[in-house]
């Protein structure tokens, strides 16, 4: 089966060769280094001084980490979808007010009605934002959130699950206090590990917050990677060691915008390709994800059924998601998808309209 899902996605060679290797002690020298220097080769991808924490999570823990540790009363969430739905839910699971911003589906948060929002809500302490919100196929004008943010005096936290690594983030430049992903995206690594850069006005604030619980509690976390421990749990050794080996890769194939360029071609053949189909992505022009495609099924077919006929033909695409899931399905542009892959995935979709 051939992935173009929107996560987990197709592994690397090169990440499937690594993460095969004999386990060590996450207490070794070998593994200090492994983690050491995938911290900073991350660091230099994200262009931050901030500390990067490597979860044995999925990116959903570092959103528990956000609120439980820097959220005391309440916090704005920006909903464009499930997932900006999710950070919502886990902020009044722990027990927080969250004020909700949500235009309609389809739609970008836009600087004017974040700015509304946190007029009308200046109380909040935080604003959560989904950069890349996966259920619609939309990307949020991230800059110009946190500039808004920011100019409220605003912590911002970053849920980058399906944006880090197909996109440009520029952590410190833009005032991010909390951005994070996870392995099984734009990195093309299996899933089990959480990626997080967290500023020090996080951690000020989290030294002063009770109950931040343990396994995500920042400051034991930071305490460990100022003394060189590098994590105060087991950590999942053979993802890190996958992503220490996909952004080698990159660097040896041309850095990051080489990594960009390779999606931002990909994306274009795709988009291209649907439109000859008669049918559009899905979101606003000019705000189509970089890493997904939520694209309108043909009138009078359900969404499933498209995904369906193209996994009896050996590609396994994505569903529709929560309320588009009858309306739309999904292409991912995420992980290991070779150039032969996509062009017989086209060639099949293609057949797939003609049959329908």
């Amino acid at each position: 089966m051939k992935l173009f899902t929107v996560g987990p996605v197709a592994c690397y060679p090169i990440v499937l060769k690594a993460m095969g290797e004999q386990m060590y002690s996450h207490r070794s020298a070998e593994y200090k280094k492994l983690h050491y220097d995938t911290v900073e080769r991350l660091q230099k991808w994200l262009e931050t001084q901030n500390p990067i924490y490597l979860f044995s999570s999925t990116g959903t823990g570092f959103m528990e980490a956000a609120v439980r540790n820097c959220v005391k009363d309440s916090m704005l969430a920006c909903v464009n979808g499930d997932f900006g739905k999710r950070f919502a839910e886990v902020g009044k699971s722990n027990g927080r007010k969250v004020e909700v911003l949500e235009p309609i589906i389809g739609e970008p948060i836009t600087p004017q009605g974040l700015d509304d929002a946190l007029r009308k809500h200046p109380q909040v302490e935080a604003v959560a934002i989904t950069h890349n919100e996966t259920s619609a196929g939309l990307i949020n004008p991230l800059p110009e959130l946190c500039a808004v943010s920011k100019k409220h005096g605003k912590l911002i936290f970053v849920d980058a699950v399906s944006s880090m690594g197909g996109t440009e983030i520029l952590v410190d430049k833009w005032g991010i206090d909390i951005c994070f992903s996870s392995s099984q995206k734009c990195f093309g690594v299996p899933p089990g590990l959480g990626i997080g850069s967290v500023s020090k006005r996080c951690l000020e604030i989290a030294e002063k917050l009770p109950n931040r619980g343990y396994y995500f509690d920042l400051i034991l976390w930071q305490k460990d990677h100022e003394k060189g421990q590098g994590t105060p749990v087991t950590s999942v050794i053979p993802q890190v060691a996958g992503l220490s080996a996909v952004l080698k890769m990159v660097e040896e194939k041309g850095g990051k915008k080489w990594y960009f360029d390779l999606y931002k071609r990909r994306n274009t053949k795709i988009r291209r390709a649907v439109k000859k189909l008669g049918t559009p992505v899905y979101p606003k022009r000019g705000y189509e994800s970089p890493t997904v495609n939520c694209i309108k099924a043909p009138k009078g077919v359900p969404g499933p059924q498209i995904y369906e006929a193209m996994r009896k033909k050996g590609y396994e695409l994505a569903q529709g998601y929560g309320a588009l899931k009858d309306v739309t399905y999904r292409i991912g542009n995420m992980g290991y998808i070779p150039n032969q892959s996509l062009n017989s995935m086209l060639e099949t979709l293609k057949q797939v309209y003609d049959e329908i």
